[in-house]
């Protein structure tokens, strides 16, 4: 099983992927650009994440289906996650120790909530906050 270390800024919150690491998605929600200045890059492991110490990590309910933690020491952005399926969590691109092999973004979403003071350059797919959420109705009824 392939392994892969992150942590926060003070390294009070150390985490490891495990599975195949995916490759990184950009939200453009306004709650993500809220919470980070700008996107959320994030990217999903297969078979989900392993926190050192659940205890340092604040999680905040931010939506009606989602949570984000960040450090309780430093404040680092750290991870989204479903609020009824923790094995889905997402880890923030910038928090892991390893980033030089890393694939280009993959896609972005909520693109029709992007601020108009950033932009990226690259073909990676963009969908909108209406085909998210269908693409969350037809996993749920799988």
């Amino acid at each position: 099983m392939s392994k892969t270390s992150g942590q926060c800024l003070c390294g009070a919150v150390k985490y490891e992927g495990q599975g195949e690491r995916g490759r990184v998605h950009l939200c453009h929600c306004r709650d993500c650009v809220r919470w980070t200045g700008g996107p959320f890059m994030g990217l999903q492991f297969s078979e989900g994440i392993q926190i050192a110490d659940p205890e340092a990590v604040n999680w905040y309910q931010s939506s009606e289906w989602g949570e984000r933690g960040s450090c309780k020491s430093c404040g680092t952005t750290m991870f989204w996650r479903l609020q009824e399926d923790h094995t889905i969590t997402i880890v923030t691109a910038g928090s892991l120790d390893e980033k030089d092999t890393m694939e280009p973004i993959e896609e972005h979403i909520f693109v029709d909530h992007q601020p108009a003071y950033y932009e990226f350059a690259g073909d990676a797919p963009r969908v909108t906050a209406a085909e998210v959420f269908a693409r969350l109705q037809e996993a749920q009824s799988d």
